[in-house]
């Protein structure tokens, strides 16, 4: 019994005497997919020994718990990458992990960003203009389509012989046919 209460005590001491969480900062705040934010807790050490655990929640599922039991573990410096863009809010937290007791001190949170970068996206190439399919050996001229009244003309070299059959001319237009000007279509 003696013995269960001298551990005891010795456990109140020293965690009395452990450091104090204070402060948390992520930087960069913003970072891309891939790429390590550097998180900074702080600590008041003036209690004397160093004898003490946090878990640091990274805010995307992701934790790392972390012994205190040297000078140079304070201020903590950790990195951690995030593979999906968003806002992440990682929590240091002092957490009792066996054999290490918690640290003193209150949560600290900081939020990191990731930004993906943004998509560039090739202009499109113009489109083309479209009319009619024209017969084989002729070509649409572009200028002569009319998308009010469907009214169009394909040409060819002068003196191209004109197609067996003839084009179909929508809502009311007029074939036309010359072979010496090298010109076919629908007008109205």
């Amino acid at each position: 019994m003696k013995l269960a209460l001298t551990l005891a005590l010795s456990c109140l001491a020293v965690a009395a005497q452990a450091q104090t969480l204070t402060a948390a900062k992520v930087s960069p705040a913003q970072i891309k997919p891939g790429e390590a934010a550097t998180l900074t807790a702080d600590f008041d050490v003036s209690g004397g020994a160093l004898n003490c655990n946090v878990r640091v929640n990274f805010g995307d599922g992701q934790f790392q718990n972390m012994k205190i039991n040297q000078a140079q573990d304070v201020p903590l410096v950790v990195q951690h990458s995030y593979a999906k863009a968003g806002t992440y809010t990682v929590v240091v937290e002092p957490k009792t992990a066996m054999p290490m007791f918690k640290c003193s001190g209150k949560n600290q949170t900081a939020v990191v960003k990731v930004v993906a970068p943004p998509v560039v996206v090739a202009a499109a190439p113009a489109p083309a203009v479209s009319g009619p399919p024209c017969p084989d050996g002729w070509k649409l001229n572009p200028k002569s389509v009319n998308k009010k009244s469907g009214a169009y003309s394909c040409s060819a070299k002068l003196n191209t012989p004109t197609p067996a059959s003839k084009l179909a001319c929508p809502n009311g237009l007029e074939y036309f046919e010359s072979s010496k000007k090298g010109q076919l279509g629908c007008r109205a």
